[in-house]
C-alpha cells in the first residue's frame, strides 16, 4: 500500500509539474495506472518497449526528471495496487528470491547504494529541491539513484508474473526489447537521412537516436544497444512463419546499421561478443534440457536444413556485406581506429586524475557519493573545468515584482572551450528567411556572446545563422539588442526526414559571463516561436548543451565510476552481484530458465561497454541494467 501510493503521489506531481503539457500528462498516467491494475503484466511489455522513447528534456528542460518516470512511477502504483488489497496466497507470502544469499546481496547493493546517495547530498551542502536542477546541484544524487531504486521496487512484481505467467511474462519482455530496439533503429534512420545521409560514412557524425542524455557526451546508446541486441536472437528464433522472420531479420539489419554508425569501437565489441556467447548458452541450453519449456519455440516447430537455415544463411552475408560497407566506404571510422592508441593513452590520463579525487580512506571506501563525479571533478582536476555554466537567477528590488533570468558562463580558464556550451531551445518550423534575435542582455565585465539558430539533432550543426557582438558594461543594468543572423538558408531537410532547429546562446570568451532576458526570434512568424523567453517559467523550454568537450562529466568506465562515486564498498558489492548472477545463468541451475541466455549475454555486453564507457549516469540505460542485473541474480527460484 505504501509503495501504491508513494508512486500515484510521485508520479501525479511529476505529472502535474510536466514543463509543457501537464494536464494531458496528467491525463495518460491516471489512464496507464488504470490499465497497469487491470492487467498488472502489461508493463513487462509497455516499459522496455517505451523506455528509449520517454525522455523529451531537450524540449523540457528537465535534467533530473523525465517522462520515462512518471510511465515507471504508473506502473509500480497500477501493479502493487491490487496487491494491497488481495489476500496472500500459499507461496506469495515467502521472499521472491531464490535464495538467502541473493537476498542478502540485493538488499547489501540497496543499501550501499543509499548510504552513497546520502553521501552526495551531503558533499553537494545538503537537499534543496528544484525541477530545474542541474549536473552540479545535490538532486543530480537522486538523478543517479532512482534507476537502482526503481529497479529494486520491480523485481518482485517481475518474479510473481514469472511465477504466475510463465512463457506469456518471457514474451511480453522479451517482445518489449525488441520493441524498444526498434523505435531506436527508426531514430537512427530518421537523424541519418535528415542530416549525414544514409550512405555517407566518411562524415563524422555519431548517431544518439533519442538519446537527449548525451547532451554532454556519454554512452547511453551504446549502453543500450548492448543491452538490447541479443533479444533479436529471441525475435529470429520466436518466429513460426517467414514473414514475421523476414521482419526480424530487417530490424537486425537496422540494428546492426545503427551500431556501426555509432562509430564507437566500445560497441562494436559489446555487441559482437555477446552474441557469440549468446549462441554457445543456445546450443547448449538446447542440448542439455532438450528446450523445455523453450523461450525459442522454432527449435522444435522447424528443421535446421530448412527455410530458416537457408535465410539464416542469407542475413549472415547480408550483414557481412554491411559491415564491409560501412566500414570500407569511409574514413571516419578508419581515422578512429588509426588514433585508437592516442585515445587510449588520454583516456588513462583521464582515470587516473579521476581516482585522484578520493581524498582520504573513507572516500576510497564509500566514495564521494552519487552524482557527484561532474562537480567535484571540474571543481579540482587541472584543466579538467566545465565548458561553460547556466544558472537561472531571480531578483527583486524595492518596490518592483521579482524577476527572472539567467546566467550563462564560458569556460573559467581554458580559451580553448570557448562556446562550447550553450544555453539552448527547440525552434520548430524555421522559416528560411532572415532572422534576428532580440534580448536583454547584462555584464559585469566585457563579453563575447554568440547566438545560433542552427538546424541540429544534438551534437552537431547542420546549415546555420550566426551572430556574435563583445559586450561591454554600459550605464544601464540592462542592455537591450537586436542582432540580425547570417549565413546558411535553413533548408529544413527532405520531407520524409525533417531537421531540428534550435537556437543557442553561449559566452565563448574565458571567464566571460553575461545575463540574459526576454530573448526573442524574430522573423517571418505568424506567432513568437520562443517559449518561456523572460524566464519566468523557470528553464523550461531551456536546455544546456555541450559540444565535443565532455570530460568533467564521465569517467568514461564503469568500474570506476563505481568505485568514485561509492567506494571499494560499492563496487565489490556490484562485481559480486553480477559474478553471482553470470554464474547462476551460465554454469548454475538457473541455465535452464527461459530467459537465461539472452540476460548473460546483455549483462556481457553491458560490462564491455563499461570498461570504455560510464552507464550509471544515464538513468533510462542504468534501470534496464540494474533490471536484468537484479532479476539475474534471483533467476534459479523460476526453474522448478
Amino acid at each position: 500500500m505504501l509503495v501504491a501510493l508513494g508512486s500515484l503521489c510521485a508520479g501525479a506531481a511529476l505529472a502535474w509539474h510536466h514543463p509543457l503539457w501537464p494536464m494531458a500528462v496528467l491525463a495518460v498516467f491516471s489512464i496507464w495506472c488504470l490499465i497497469a491494475a487491470w492487467r498488472p503484466g502489461l508493463w513487462l511489455f509497455v516499459v522496455p518497449a517505451l523506455l528509449p522513447l520517454l525522455n523529451f528534456s531537450s524540449w523540457t528542460g528537465w535534467l533530473v526528471f523525465e517522462e520515462f518516470d512518471i510511465l515507471l512511477l504508473g506502473a509500480l502504483a497500477g501493479a502493487y495496487g491490487p496487491l494491497a488489497w488481495s489476500p496472500p496466497r500459499g507461496r506469495e507470502t515467502k521472499t521472491p528470491f531464490s535464495t538467502w544469499r541473493s537476498t542478502a546481496l540485493l538488499g547489501l547493493f540497496g543499501l550501499a547504494g543509499l548510504l552513497a546517495l546520502l553521501r552526495g547530498l551531503a558533499d553537494a551542502g545538503g537537499f534543496a529541491f528544484d525541477w530545474f536542477a542541474g549536473y552540479t546541484d545535490a538532486l543530480n544524487s537522486l538523478r543517479v539513484f532512482k534507476s537502482l531504486g526503481f529497479a529494486l521496487l520491480f523485481v518482485p512484481l517481475l518474479q510473481r508474473e514469472l511465477k504466475q505467467s510463465g512463457q506469456l511474462a518471457h514474451q511480453r519482455f522479451a517482445g518489449g526489447m525488441v520493441a524498444g530496439l526498434t523505435v531506436v533503429t527508426l531514430a537512427v534512420l530518421w537523424e541519418r537521412a535528415a542530416f549525414p545521409g544514409w550512405l555517407d560514412f566518411s562524415v563524422p557524425y555519431r548517431t544518439v537516436a533519442l538519446f537527449w542524455e548525451m547532451h554532454v557526451g556519454g554512452a547511453a546508446i551504446d549502453g543500450y544497444l548492448a543491452l538490447a541486441t541479443p533479444f533479436l536472437v529471441w525475435a529470429l528464433l520466436a518466429a513460426r512463419r517467414p514473414l514475421f522472420w523476414a521482419a526480424a531479420a530487417v530490424l537486425t539489419l537496422l540494428t546492426a546499421y545503427a551500431c556501426l554508425t555509432t562509430f564507437s569501437r566500445g560497441v562494436y565489441l559489446a555487441v559482437a561478443g555477446p552474441l557469440l556467447l549468446l549462441g554457445l548458452l543456445l546450443r547448449a541450453q538446447k542440448t542439455n534440457f532438450n528446450a523445455r519449456d523453450s523461450f525459442c519455440p522454432a527449435w522444435r516447430r522447424y528443421r535446421p536444413e530448412g527455410w530458416r537455415a537457408r535465410a539464416s544463411l542469407a542475413l549472415m552475408l547480408a550483414l557481412a556485406a554491411e559491415v564491409a560497407a560501412v566500414l570500407g566506404a569511409g574514413s571516419f571510422m578508419m581515422d578512429r581506429l588509426a588514433s585508437a592508441d592516442r585515445d587510449f593513452g588520454s583516456r588513462v590520463e583521464h582515470w587516473r586524475r579521476g581516482l585522484d579525487l578520493l581524498d582520504g580512506p573513507t572516500d576510497w571506501l564509500l566514495g564521494k557519493g552519487l552524482g557527484r563525479l561532474p562537480a567535484d571533478y571540474a571543481a579540482h582536476v587541472p584543466q579538467g573545468e566545465f565548458s561553460g555554466e547556466v544558472k537561472w537567477r531571480e531578483e527583486q528590488k524595492p518596490g518592483q515584482a521579482a524577476n527572472a533570468f539567467v546566467t550563462v558562463r564560458g569556460p573559467p580558464t581554458l580559451k580553448r572551450l570557448g562556446g562550447q556550451y550553450a544555453l539552448t531551445q527547440r525552434v520548430v518550423n524555421v522559416s528560411q528567411a532572415d532572422h534576428r534575435v532580440s534580448l536583454d542582455v547584462r555584464v559585469q565585465h566585457t563579453a563575447d556572446v554568440y547566438v545560433e539558430l542552427c538546424e541540429r539533432h544534438l551534437l552537431y550543426d547542420g546549415p546555420c545563422q550566426l551572430a556574435s557582438i563583445r559586450v561591454l558594461p554600459g550605464k544601464n543594468d540592462w542592455q537591450n539588442m537586436v542582432l540580425p543572423l547570417k549565413g546558411q538558408t535553413l533548408a529544413g531537410g527532405p520531407w520524409y526526414a525533417p531537421r531540428l532547429s534550435m537556437l543557442s546562446l553561449s559566452v565563448v570568451n574565458a571567464g566571460g559571463a553575461a545575463d540574459f532576458d526576454n530573448v526573442s526570434l524574430m522573423g517571418a512568424y505568424p506567432a513568437q516561436p520562443l517559449e518561456n523567453g523572460d524566464f519566468s517559467g523557470g528553464m523550461a523550454h531551456w536546455f544546456p548543451l555541450a559540444q565535443s568537450y565532455f570530460v568533467p562529466w564521465h569517467i568514461d568506465n564503469l568500474f570506476l565510476e563505481l568505485l568514485i562515486e561509492r567506494g571499494l564498498v560499492g563496487l565489490l558489492l556490484f562485481a559480486a552481484l553480477m559474478a553471482y548472477a553470470l554464474w547462476h545463468l551460465v554454469f548454475g541451475r538457473a541455465r535452464a530458465s527461459a530467459l537465461a541466455p539472452y540476460l548473460a549475454a546483455s549483462l556481457c555486453g553491458a560490462l564491455l561497454v563499461g570498461l570504455v564507457s560510464s552507464l550509471m549516469d544515464v538513468p533510462r540505460v542504468a534501470f534496464l541494467f540494474c533490471l536484468l542485473a537484479l532479476v539475474s541474480a534471483q533467476a534459479a527460484r523460476e526453474v522448478d
